[in-house]
């Protein structure tokens, strides 16, 4: 546990989560709302599914641009 809670919002991105998670450590970030209220929280394991999700998307549409198919 830390006495310095690093917490992230629900605008943030998964580069920056990823970037945050990695720099500070951390497998587990609050989510806070724009009162700074908890809303939930995010652990590593959801950023990289997203960003999986995200992979897996950009790759289909490359596949999809070279072949030419829509």
């Amino acid at each position: 546990m830390s006495t310095d809670v690093v917490t992230c919002t629900v605008g943030d991105g998964v580069d920056r989560l990823m970037a945050l998670m990695t720099e500070r450590r951390i497998r587990h970030l609050p989510v806070v709302d724009e009162q700074g209220r908890l809303s939930g929280i995010i652990s590593i394991g959801d950023v990289v599914k997203a960003r999986l999700t995200e992979l897996e998307q950009e790759n289909q549409a490359l596949a999809e641009y070279i072949t030419g198919a829509r």
